[in-house]
C-alpha cells in the first residue's frame, strides 16, 4: 500500500523508512541464538539457572533499546547519523503522542515478558 505523497506519513510507512522492522528481526534472531547458546553452555560451565535467566532478561530488556536506537539513528556508509525527519512529508507533520504510546507498549511488553520468564 503506497501512501499519498501529499498526505501525512502513516506509522507503518515511517517504521519501514526507519528500518525498524529490519532491526527488530535481526535483534530477535541474534538474541535467540545468544539465549540458546547460554542455555546450552552455561550449565556445562557450572553456572546456575539464574545466569541463564539473566541472559534472557538482558535480551528481553535490550529489545526496546534496539528499537529506539533504530528509530533514532541511521547506519550508513558515512557512519552513524541521526535519522532525518521524513523529507517527503509535510515539514509541519508530527506523529504526536503515537510515538510515546508505542514506546510505552514496547517497554511494558518487554518488562512483562521478563517478569513472566523470571516467574517460571
Amino acid at each position: 500500500m503506497r501512501r499519498d505523497p501529499e498526505g501525512p506519513v502513516g506509522a507503518w510507512e515511517e517504521l519501514e523508512r526507519r528500518r525498524v522492522f529490519r532491526v527488530a528481526l535481526a535483534y530477535v534472531t541474534a538474541a535467540f541464538a545468544v539465549v540458546q547458546a547460554a542455555e546450552l553452555w552455561l550449565p556445562v560451565l557450572g553456572a546456575t539457572d539464574l545466569a541463564v535467566r539473566s541472559v534472557l532478561g538482558v535480551a528481553v530488556l535490550g529489545f526496546p533499546v534496539a528499537i529506539v536506537l533504530a528509530w533514532t539513528y541511521d547506519f550508513s556508509p558515512e557512519g552513524i547519523e541521526k535519522t532525518p525527519e521524513d523529507a517527503t512529508a509535510d515539514p509541519t507533520y508530527h506523529a504526536g503522542p503515537g510515538r510515546l504510546w508505542a514506546a510505552f507498549v514496547l517497554a511494558a511488553g518487554a518488562i512483562g515478558a521478563l517478569l513472566w520468564t523470571m516467574g517460571r
